[in-house]
């Protein structure tokens, strides 16, 4: 399963990724009010024992910024083979 980290852009997702973690599961890709969107599962369960779940827009997200790993590790001078 691919897996994709967050950050968070507004108050409300920062909030989710204090609760939930900045590292997601990528569970599928489809459309979420008629906009390309991912379906992301928290990588550890919540206090209630269960995922969180939530779609995120691959663009222009109101409340999250999806952070590309790869061009981080190439940033701070790792070559991330």
């Amino acid at each position: 399963m691919q897996q994709v980290t967050l950050k968070g852009k507004t108050r409300h997702g920062k909030n989710r990724i204090h609760q939930h973690g900045d590292q997601w599961f990528i569970e599928k890709f489809d459309k979420f009010r008629g906009q390309d969107a991912m379906m992301l599962r928290s990588e550890n369960k919540t206090d209630r024992g269960t995922f969180d779940g939530r779609w995120v827009l691959l663009q222009d997200d109101p409340n999250f910024v999806m952070i590309n790993n790869f061009d981080e590790d190439k940033q701070d001078g790792k070559d991330n083979q």
